[in-house]
């Protein structure tokens, strides 16, 4: 059941990292057969051994071990749990547990960066902020791959995501086209990806974007 965030109510990020804390056994099983379709695309077009960010890495199943099998990837998440787990299933990696807006990395660091089911956990003020960073940090031709959403929605939180209360807030993706270009990010290619994980929830879709710098 949704329920309005209203500002200041409480404390998102917070809840969003010991959200995900406390479902990350559930969220991983859920998680570990998610279609890997999107990474195999990075994989086509970028030679071994590329630098890789992903964005919301969670416990590093499926995307970040994929990525790793080619690329020197760095994960970062909010939860220290998924981080935790992240650094167990995928040992050659490197991972930072910290929120991805108190980070920052050398201009033109990654050939590619992946934000899968990351950027609807972050309050929306900040999401065309995180497309400039992204941008910035991607070298020449770098590619970035995103899930976003499709209709605008400011905040809400739902109290039945794998038995935790979560928070959401985003723009429709006509708002993130126009910020995408903004930011030095061409769009290349879009279609429609689910949830990501296989469990006893509502099914879902979300747009995932591949664009080029």
């Amino acid at each position: 059941m949704k329920t309005p965030a209203k500002p200041h109510a409480a404390d998102w990020k917070r809840m969003v990292a010991t959200g995900y804390d406390a479902c990350a056994q559930a969220y991983l099983q859920a998680r570990a057969q998610a279609d890997l379709a999107p990474v195999r695309w990075l994989k086509n077009r970028l030679p071994n051994r590329a630098q890789a960010l992903d964005i919301g890495c969670g416990a590093g199943i499926p995307f970040s071990r994929e990525l790793a099998k080619r690329f020197a990837l760095t994960g970062v998440d909010i939860s220290a749990e998924q981080i935790r787990l992240a650094r167990q299933n995928v040992p050659h990696a490197s991972f930072f547990h910290s929120d991805i807006m108190a980070l920052d990395f050398p201009a033109e660091s990654f050939d590619a960066i992946t934000a899968f089911y990351l950027l609807f956990h972050l309050p929306r003020t900040e999401h065309a902020r995180l497309l400039h960073n992204i941008a910035r940090w991607l070298k020449p031709g770098g590619y970035l791959l995103i899930t976003l959403a499709a209709e605008e929605e400011e905040g809400y939180t739902e109290d039945d995501f794998f038995g935790e209360t979560m928070y959401w807030s985003h723009y429709a993706f006509k708002d993130y086209t126009v910020m995408l270009a903004e930011a030095g990010l061409r769009l290349l290619h879009s279609e429609e990806i689910g949830s990501g994980y296989t469990a006893d929830l509502p099914p879902e879709e979300h747009p995932l974007i591949f664009a080029q710098k």
